[in-house]
């Protein structure tokens, strides 16, 4: 039997804990700081990352705008690790390897105390299943966000993918309105010289813009002004670059503002309204190279295929909703109307979340998954044996964790995900401090098993880093980014 607080080094005949970190974006590299910082002075880690890239930061390399670097600021925490690593703990970066095929995830639990699951949510998106959702008008904000973030599974060669052709494109709708739509109308409506040109764009993606032929960007959601999803920060950013470029914003009637109630509103909120109102009131661009507008209460009900190209679209029909408030609940609901529209536009772009993706060997060794969801109790992962019962008859796996947007879905910023990868990190250590952890083969290193496999070492990684700042610099930019992952590897590995 355990007893709660026995010394770690009592238990563990070396007195080194194993963790293996699925994952290096935010969620991984803030688990792995609070780990690191924050355990007791008696315990010793040996601790693995594991990405599927050839190049760690995950969202914030690949999620964050191009013209957002002082959010990729974050990326410094998991440099630190690096660059700071004393003689207590041992930290490995094993880059281009995908756990569920290159390594088990038996082989984790044989080589592991304990597994912290922090992979992201960002390989499948939330799907419409209306007519026209099929045709190659429509694409996902993911797909489009990667593409100009030179993401690598978007610049296979074997695989490439084929932007939407933007030089035969004059309307785009964004269906949804939170802060990637935002950031995918700027990509649209910016200057690509001006704006876009000395931000780490990939190349690829900073021509087609310049051949860009559109004019009008519509953000479209189902819901009304006060449920708005982006933040504060982004939609100023977007009135603001409006006011700046030749871009004309299309003003909300004032009417919609008289008929809220902003006596019961939070402050965030009241500062929403008042930016939106603000601008909706400043004077308008005369002769605009551009247009966009912000559209409320709007459901996509079909996608309209054009007939004289099936790479696009000839418009979208919507159905007008509107909103039922229920005072006893206090609950506000859509509800569709029988009126509809439809908005003139050759492409759309779904900005409708994110979703999770399983590992295939999580039914095998018991992790509960469904339904785009792993199943955990404020960072310590669910058994199988959970599922279908009430929450304090959950069974955890032991061993394993969780962090990140894989751990609560794809929602809050990264100043949030630190919080909660905190928090996720403070389970651990609890858990070791009572006896609860993996038992692991100490007498082989997990690296055995990839012998035929190229390992991007940390050393490697700040190679190709050094590569892309200094090549950066020298075409003007913050940075070149090496998209195909061949060429990652080459420039990391020779």
């Amino acid at each position: 039997m355990i007893v709660v607080g026995l010394g770690l080094v009592d238990l563990i005949s070396d007195g080194i804990l194993n963790v293996a970190i699925v994952g290096t974006g935010p969620g991984g590299f803030y688990t792995a700081h609070h780990l690191l910082n924050k355990s007791s002075p008696n315990i010793r880690f040996e601790l693995d990352f594991f990405e599927r890239l050839p190049a760690p930061h995950g969202l914030s390399r690949y999620g964050v705008a191009p013209d957002h670097p002082e959010v990729k600021n974050c990326e410094e925490y998991l440099d630190n690790i690096f660059s700071t690593q004393d003689s207590r703990h041992k930290v490995r970066f094993l880059g281009n390897v995908e756990i569920g095929k290159d390594i088990s995830l038996k082989d984790l639990e044989s080589h592991y105390n304990s597994i912290v699951l922090s992979y992201g949510c960002t390989n499948s998106d939330n799907k419409l299943d209306i007519p026209g959702s099929e045709l190659s008008g429509v694409i996902a904000a993911r797909q489009f966000v990667n593409w100009y973030n030179g993401h690598p599974d978007y610049y296979e060669k074997d695989n490439l993918f084929i932007p939407p052709p933007l030089d035969k494109i004059s309307d785009v709708t964004i269906i949804g309105n939170g802060n990637v739509a935002l950031d995918v109308a700027r990509v649209l409506l910016a200057d690509p010289k001006s704006h876009w040109a000395s931000t780490d764009i990939s190349e690829d993606a900073l021509k087609v813009l310049k051949t860009s032929t559109v004019k009008n960007v519509n953000i479209v959601a189902r819901r009304g002004l006060l449920e708005s999803a982006f933040s504060n920060k982004e939609i100023r950013e977007l009135f603001e670059l409006s006011s700046h470029q030749s871009i004309k914003f299309f003003p909300i009637e004032q009417s919609e503002f008289d008929n809220i109630d902003t006596t019961k509103l939070g402050r965030v909120d009241k500062r929403k309204l008042s930016i939106i109102e603000k601008y909706s009131k400043a004077t308008s661009v005369e002769n605009p190279e551009k247009t966009w507008s912000l559209q409320y209460l709007k459901s996509p009900i079909e996608f309209i295929p054009n007939p004289h190209n099936e790479s696009l679209l000839s418009g979208t029909k919507v159905v007008i909703n509107q909103l039922d408030h229920d005072s006893l609940t206090q609950q506000t609901k859509v509800k569709p109307t029988r009126a509809t529209e439809i908005i003139k536009n050759e492409l759309v772009i779904l900005s409708i979340g994110y979703k999770g993706t399983s590992i295939e060997e999580f039914k095998d060794i018991g992790i509960l998954y469904d339904n785009g969801k792993l199943y955990n109790k404020q960072g310590r992962v669910l058994s199988v044996e959970s599922k279908g019962k009430e929450e304090h008859l959950h069974v955890y796996k032991k061993g394993w964790y969780t962090s990140g947007w894989i751990k609560n879905g794809p929602k809050g910023v990264i100043a949030t995900t630190m919080m909660d990868s905190f928090d996720t990190a403070d389970k651990l250590l609890t858990d070791l401090s009572n006896g609860i952890y993996l038992d692991c083969v100490k007498d082989s290193d997990v690296t055995d098993l990839l012998q035929d496999k190229p390992i991007v070492k940390w050393e490697n990684w700040k190679q190709l880093d050094e590569y892309e700042l200094l090549k950066g610099k020298q075409m003007g930019k913050s940075r070149f980014k090496v998209c195909n992952r061949e060429d990652m590897l080459t420039t990391a590995c020779k």
